[in-house]
């Protein structure tokens, strides 16, 4: 059975097959917009290099995907830092008053 890889078939049998599925999902991928311009395509120039086609403005993400979820984790982390903050107040209060 062979397999399906478009773009990745460059690679011939080497790596493994599910790199070279991220590989080619990652370059066949077209919904992805610029941040600078946000009518731009983004498409991967390289591992973790993202171009927008229209502005030409180049982006560092991740190797496979444009967005790391990195953002998201550092709002959680924040979240969770204000919380505890809150409680460290309050619990200082009670002891002070």
């Amino acid at each position: 059975m062979p397999r399906d890889n478009k773009s990745a078939k460059r690679f011939g049998s080497r790596y493994g097959s599910r790199i070279r599925k991220n590989v080619d999902e990652a370059e066949d991928r077209e919904d992805i917009e610029c941040p600078e311009c946000g009518s731009g395509k983004v498409e991967r120039s390289a591992a973790g290099i993202w171009e927008c086609r229209k502005c030409g403005q180049k982006t560092a993400g991740g190797a496979y995907d444009m967005d790391t979820g990195a953002q998201e984790q550092m709002k959680k982390a924040l979240e969770l830092g204000e919380e505890e903050l809150e409680e460290l107040e309050e619990a200082k209060e009670e002891i002070e008053a």
